[in-house]
């Protein structure tokens, strides 16, 4: 059984954790690199917590996937809420952890008043692609030299969903 909810400063070693796990299976699908990840200790994860900008997906008490939500609080963008990262455990994908996070993250969006919420994703992540798109998202456009890596320019798909 899967539970949704707000992650707080207590849930930052195992928030931590699964994101230094995330940026090394998973490097494409995080801004931040597994170096920067390494340089964060519990107390400034606490802090990145404590700002409630994250959701975690728990089996039982065990943390097994995370996302950040982040609805805009201006009144001219108010409607709008960015998505992302989004990541759940390898030993856990395809089992549900993931639909019960996005299906939270689209239920307090709806609850908040939010109509739509955005994310972005790397072309190549093909697995995430897919996810979303079952998830009802749609691509809008590409952000051109959205990321550079090693002096390489990589692009980015920008993604939405309509929840109103």
């Amino acid at each position: 059984m899967f539970t949704y909810r707000t992650l707080m400063g207590a849930n930052a070693p195992a928030w931590l954790d699964l994101r230094q796990e995330g940026a090394r299976v998973a490097p494409d699908g995080f801004l931040v690199t597994l170096e920067e990840v390494l340089e964060m200790d519990t107390d400034r994860a606490q802090q990145v917590l404590d700002f409630g900008g994250l959701r975690g997906v728990f089996e039982g008490d065990r943390l097994v996937g995370f996302c950040g939500y982040r609805p805009q609080r201006l009144q001219r963008i108010r409607h709008r809420a960015e998505l992302g990262p989004f990541y759940v455990t390898p030993s856990r994908q395809g089992s549900g952890a993931a639909q019960v996070m996005m299906q939270g993250v689209v239920d307090e969006a709806r609850a908040g008043g939010v109509a739509q919420i955005e994310l972005t994703v790397a072309p190549g992540n093909a697995r995430a692609i897919a996810f979303y798109e079952r998830q009802g998202f749609r691509k809008y456009g590409v952000r051109p030299d959205a990321i550079r890596e090693g002096g390489v320019s990589e692009d980015e798909l920008l993604y939405l969903l309509r929840v109103v």
